[in-house]
């Protein structure tokens, strides 16, 4: 009997030491794999700096669609790539839809607790990303897609969620701006 428990005890150390192994190995694994993501991220930024925008756009993409580890470093950097990926869309090659899709996905993320944490200086927290995102929504709605009642859509949106942001007078004038052209094609 005694020896049975000895062995029960040994076997559960074992099996104890060998899951904590497997753990220590993932968990040192989800790390290499963000710093190699940071790294192309930083990458990224330098080549979009240097108008390099294919080469860019293609890290920004990899980072895009790598598997979620559902880690908030990961999820803050993968939002970041979308927001830099949309504004190579919008800003550099004019494609205004592509940049609405990578906007879009920023704004409509669901992640939460970490909204205002950010792992590094090159990077924006959450909730600059989800206003910058909205505003910017609105604006290639207005600006370039000619469709008003979308960016009159995530302007006031945008009034409602970010009340006191300092592009709250950008919006209002934005929402001004459409309120006249709809009254003066109306006469």
């Amino acid at each position: 009997m005694h020896n049975s428990r000895i062995l029960t005890i040994k076997f559960i150390l074992i099996l104890f030491s060998f899951l904590n192994a497997n753990y220590n190995h993932g968990y040192n694994s989800s790390v290499k794999q963000f710093d190699y993501y940071d790294s192309i991220y930083t990458k990224a930024t330098d080549l979009i700096k240097n108008d390099k925008l294919e080469k860019s756009i293609m890290l920004l993409k990899e980072i895009i669609s790598k598997q979620r580890t559902y880690q908030k470093n990961d999820d803050i950097l993968i939002m970041n790539a979308n927001y830099d990926l949309g504004q190579i869309y919008l800003s550099r090659l004019g494609d205004y839809n592509k940049a609405v899709i990578q906007f879009e996905q920023i704004y409509n993320n669901v992640y939460s607790g970490y909204e205002k944490e950010v792992q590094g200086s090159n990077k924006k927290n959450l909730i600059e990303l989800k206003e910058k995102s909205l505003f910017m929504l609105g604006y290639v709605f207005h600006n370039h897609l000619g469709n008003f009642t979308l960016a009159q859509n995530y302007y006031n949106t945008f009034l409602s969620k970010f009340p006191n942001s300092d592009l709250s007078s950008s919006v209002e004038y934005e929402l001004n701006m459409i309120n006249a052209a709809v009254k003066n094609f109306n006469k």
